[in-house]
């Protein structure tokens, strides 16, 4: 074991101000990462800010095997959050970000580590704030890392390489039966904004019941037992559920307020969502109420005035398409036989996952 800043330097992203921010079709523009854009281990170009050339020091610029590290956020399950570099790149990152460029080890080596259970446990544990969570430099250059040789770092280097690239073509494999369900949809339900199949429509209040969610106590938050459902999924488990029959959910509150979550099992829903309690007309399958409530994308009618939140009223005032039933029946049998793909690939994805823990604890350590 060696003291991680003997073998990295840190350096620590600018805050620029407004005056330094241009175009993206400046001649001299430089693309800024930011916290957002360190996405599932990788960097994710979406959504860049860009600033003046001059404005960015030499040093600052992203170099191949470079660990860009989310430094800043008010969200423990993002600071920390890191991703590797593939190569040189003429950009650079914001104050919420830092670098982390190997010296004495090899990248790809440090690289794994800094997505392994013991980095993300020992960092979330350090990077306490008021309201803020940050991570100094000493919390990174203390930490303890496994030393060996340059041929034992390739070995690993390949082996989490390989593991990783799996998980990454069952991700891409899920995503494109998520695609293939969104066509079908179009295909057989045209474009519910305009309905070109002219079908009857309703407004939401003529069709649902909506409810809020209820509070869980601390003490009755889970590792393990009933779902817990809050603003961006399941937050916990629980040993009490609050319905026991199918619906949907729709995150109220959070960062992906907006988000559905079709149920079919009993759940305990927080007040942070909210979910249908009655279907008043029984106009829909749950498949393709679903996927049509996802295509809305409320998202788009939260208010951001304070921490991203929406109400019952956009649900209630917006008008669903309703195909008739027969039509609908068509797509979840459809659907139905995507998910049994779904599920062989989800479960592979899953075995991968737990091979590269385990891989991980044994070359990093454990986890706290």
């Amino acid at each position: 074991m060696a003291r991680l800043g003997d073998y990295i330097e840190q350096i620590r992203g600018v805050s620029y101000k407004p005056e330094d921010v241009c175009s993206s079709t400046d001649i001299d523009a430089v693309a800024i990462l930011r916290a957002n854009n360190i996405q599932d281990d990788e960097l994710n170009f979406d959504d860049l800010v860009y600033v003046r050339k001059s404005k960015v020091h030499e040093k600052q610029y992203i170099q191949k095997g470079d660990i860009v590290v989310c430094a800043s956020s008010g969200s423990k399950n993002l600071v920390g959050k890191a991703a590797v570099a593939k190569e040189n790149m003429q950009i650079s990152f914001g104050a919420f970000c830092k670098v982390v460029r190997p010296t004495g080890l090899l990248p790809g080596y440090v690289g794994h580590f800094f997505q392994s259970p013991k980095y993300r446990s020992t960092i979330s544990d350090l990077s306490g704030g008021a309201n803020i969570n940050n991570i100094r430099n000493e919390h990174i250059d203390e930490l303890d890392i496994v030393i060996v040789s340059e041929e034992e770092q390739e070995k690993i280097i390949n082996e989490l390489d390989a593991i990783s690239n799996l998980i990454s073509l069952r991700k891409q494999q899920l995503a494109k039966l998520d695609e293939l369900v969104k066509s079908r949809f179009v295909e057989m339900f045209g474009d519910y904004r305009i309905n070109n199949k002219g079908f009857n429509c309703k407004k939401g209040s003529e069709l649902f019941k909506f409810s809020s969610g209820k509070f869980l106590p601390e003490e009755k938050r889970l590792e393990s037992g009933i779902p817990v459902y809050g603003g961006n999924g399941i937050a916990w488990y629980t040993e009490e559920a609050l319905i026991d029959f199918s619906t949907i959910i729709i995150g109220r509150v959070g960062a992906q307020c907006g988000n559905i979550h079709a149920v079919t099992t009993p759940v305990w829903i927080t007040d942070n969502a909210i979910y249908i309690k009655e279907q008043k007309t029984k106009a829909y399958t749950l498949e393709f109420l679903t996927e049509l409530m996802r295509m809305m994308n409320f998202y788009q009618y939260a208010d951001f005035s304070g921490q991203p939140k929406i109400t019952q009223k956009p649900l209630e005032t917006l008008e669903y398409i309703i195909p008739p039933i027969e039509l609908q029946k068509e797509y979840t049998a459809f659907v139905e036989q995507i998910d049994k793909s779904k599920f062989e690939i989800q479960k592979s994805l899953n075995q991968l996952e737990i091979l590269k823990k385990a891989l991980m604890q044994k070359y990093f350590g454990e986890g706290v």
